[in-house]
């Protein structure tokens, strides 16, 4: 076989593959069908040339001549169709298309009549047709539907605003021109009986074959998805195989003088089982074909796995969107891009950022939920606007969001779903590069989709807890400015009870009947049991909201242990118990709020008194390295395990009803005094065993105090 019998059949290889993945992939597809008839009719063109070429016999010319006239009579129409197809111009070039099937109608039903052809003659190139009385019309026929195609694309392409529709409006361009300029010379050839000159026309139609192939791999001129890569490669190895079998069989025969007479089926055998040999290298082909074919820039996936560490820290919806948008438009890079939200307030998605590079500016209108574009990507995957007007159930489907598309001027829109609910869209433009996101790239989109989607749900709940957390401060505030006023006009009233019945029980002496003295003592204990109650519950609220202030100063333990010991001995009346003081002598003072410390030891001390029915505690006091020590120990009751996790809880009491004590309060007491202490940079804690008593004890960071303070305070 020579290189003059394999042009076209590579040609018709290239011609078969592209109907097969283009039918395989959406048979229903108006452009689909078209571009299939038209790949199809070239198909029968070089199928006929190969065959015209390989035969010896004038008569087999002659039929082989009438069949391929059919393909060559249908490629210009088709490629018209085509066309008018590609750019949306059907409604206003149907007289034209009227027209020009038409003529090829005309044509064929002349084509197997002498008017047309009336036999072949034997060329130094093989066979050629003779041509009958309108076989020169034929020839105006066959270049004006090309060239008005041509003319469509020259005049549209200024007015294309996707740079990737340009791109692939140019490769059919460049290949209709090639393919063109192919006919021209053989017609010129044909006309002027150079029969000495190469007939250009099946190598133009196999270059324009070619740039279709790489327009639909490389710019979805029609949806054809991965199997097209597949395809088109194993198509390479295969016609790459035939001449390498041929090439060694002719240098055996010459080098060996081995003879080499297989038959062209044996050839293409021997060539079809060479490519499946070399299909282990189909892998390194892929990548081979796509630098070649789709020129990546590795840098988008170094950018999405950038982007999908960077989502994970984000816990700021702003800062995400802003994020996942700017990075995206910036890096890969993108014309524009916009993120929509679900805004449950008016029930749409509305953009939360929009970034754009400056190349095309698109108009973000708020998408209704049950809109065109809300309910497909509820119920699917990644929206590629190219592809609607290749897919009929998607054009039908979107009819209606047309104008949405056009003012947003997007490429692709990402749904971000969660367990079937729609939070948001990601609308991407155009690369700056014209190139279109290829398969890897869009499954890489789909995943950081799905992550985009956990970091903006975990956000949306970070917002929500922060605005609930505000919320809840806000109420612990008026509930403490409501403690606060409230317990003034408590004490107020109170502080005059405890004033005027202490006076009275002091000035009245025998005025009053022993029954009316206890009455009045009660009185007088009973108030000051309820301003200590009310201290406390203000005391906490302070705490909790975080306004209690310490007023530190250097402070003696020592004496303030005397005190108050001092304090609490009218506790111990009529009872068998006593309280002692185990005091380091010369003990450093301590930076510290005198009043709560002392409010820490007097709850200590009355709780030690409340639960020793009778015995013995001890108030105790040392300096470790870096810290005072203060202890209370008692001989009392002692606490049961499961019921000391329950000491420094808010109103927790333990119980002692089976040992008839009078306990009462609040149950705030260790409360207090734990945050008291904390706040001091200390620490409390208890050790105790039921019925054995129990130690309570905290301690008091040590500070360097300076005599002259000692002295002042």
């Amino acid at each position: 076989m020579t290189f003059h019998q394999l042009v076209p059949l590579v040609a018709f290889v290239l011609n078969l593959t592209l109907v097969a993945v283009v039918l395989y992939r959406d048979h229903r597809s108006p452009l689909n069908r078209v571009f299939a008839a038209f790949a199809s009719a070239l198909g029968v063109w070089n199928l006929g040339v190969f065959v015209l070429r390989s035969t010896t016999e004038a008569g087999t010319a002659f039929v082989v001549e009438k069949f391929l006239h059919i393909g060559v009579i249908l490629v210009p129409v088709l490629y018209y169709h085509f066309v008018v197809i590609f750019l949306e111009l059907g409604p206003r070039r149907r007289a034209a298309l009227a027209l020009t099937y038409a003529l090829a109608a005309g044509f064929l039903a002349l084509s197997p009549t002498p008017l047309f052809l009336r036999g072949v003659a034997l060329t130094e190139w093989g066979f050629a047709p003779a041509p009958g009385p309108v076989y020169n019309l034929f020839f105006v026929y066959l270049l004006l539907p090309i060239l008005g195609g041509v003319l469509e694309l020259g005049l549209a392409y200024r007015g294309m605003d996707s740079a990737f529709r340009r791109n692939r409006a140019k490769l059919i361009m460049a290949g209709s021109l090639i393919s063109l300029l192919g006919g021209v010379v053989d017609i010129a050839r044909f006309g002027l009986r150079m029969e000495w000159l190469y007939p250009p026309g099946i190598p133009a139609n196999t270059i324009f074959a070619l740039l279709l192939a790489v327009s639909i791999v490389r710019y979805r001129l029609v949806d054809v998805g991965i199997v097209t890569k597949r395809v088109a490669i194993f198509g390479m190895l295969l016609v790459a195989s035939v001449p390498l079998v041929i090439a060694l069989g002719t240098f055996a025969e010459q080098r060996w003088q081995l003879r080499y007479s297989l038959s062209l089926r044996e050839d293409f055998v021997l060539a079809f089982l060479l490519a499946v040999l070399l299909t282990p290298l189909l892998r390194r082909a892929e990548g081979w074909l796509d630098r070649l074919i789709y020129r990546k820039r590795y840098g988008f996936y170094e950018t999405l796995s950038d982007l999908r560490k960077r989502m994970g820290s984000l816990l700021d919806v702003t800062r995400l969107a802003d994020t996942l948008v700017q990075t995206l438009v910036h890096r890969i890079p993108l014309t524009h891009g916009a993120l929509y939200l679900f805004d449950p307030g008016s029930g749409e998605y509305r953009v939360q950022r929009v970034v754009s590079a400056g190349a095309i500016e698109g108009r973000w209108r708020p998408l209704g939920v049950q809109g065109p574009l809300i309910r497909w990507l509820r119920d699917n995957d990644i929206l590629v606007r190219e592809e609607i007007a290749l897919r009929r159930r998607m054009a039908e489907a979107l009819a209606e969001a047309e104008d949405d598309l056009e003012a947003m001027q997007v490429a692709l829109l990402l749904p971000l779903k969660s367990e079937g609910q729609l939070i948001g869209v990601l609308a991407l433009g155009e690369k700056l590069s014209g190139e279109i996101f290829d398969a890897d790239e869009m499954e890489l989109l789909a995943v950081l989709a799905g992550q985009a989607t956990v970091a903006l749900q975990t956000s949306q709940l970070y917002e929500q807890l922060k605005r609930s957390n505000e919320q809840l401060v806000e109420a612990n505030r008026l509930k403490s400015k409501f403690l606060a006023q409230f317990s003034h006009e408590l004490r107020t009233p109170l502080n005059a009870i405890i004033g005027f019945s202490k006076v009275m029980l002091k000035t009245s002496g025998a005025a009053l009947s022993r029954d009316q003295q206890e009455d009045l003592a009660a009185i007088h204990g009973n108030g000051l049991h309820l301003l200590a109650l009310i201290n406390d519950v203000l005391d906490f609220s302070k705490i909790e909201s975080g306004t209690l202030e310490l007023e530190v100063a250097p402070v003696s333990i020592d004496e303030l242990i005397d005190e108050c010991v001092r304090t609490t001995l009218p506790l111990t009346r009529g009872r068998n118990l006593t309280i002692s003081q185990e005091v380091e002598p010369a003990l450093p003072p301590v930076r510290a709020d005198r009043t709560k410390v002392r409010q820490v030891l007097l709850n200590l001390l009355s709780n030690a008194v409340k639960f020793t029915p009778e015995g013995k505690v001890t108030v105790r006091a040392r300096a470790e390295t870096h810290r005072l020590v203060v202890g209370v120990q008692d001989t009392g009751i002692g606490i049961p395990p499961e019921d000391q996790s329950k000491l420094f809880r808010a109103f927790q009491q333990l119980n002692g009803g089976k040992l008839h004590l009078p306990l009462g309060g609040t149950g705030l007491g260790l409360v207090i005094s734990k945050s008291f202490v904390e706040l001091h940079g200390g620490e409390i804690w208890v050790e105790s065993r039921e019925g054995q008593g129990s130690t309570f004890s905290f301690s008091l960071p040590l500070e360097p105090v300076h005599a002259h303070e000692v002295r002042r305070g």
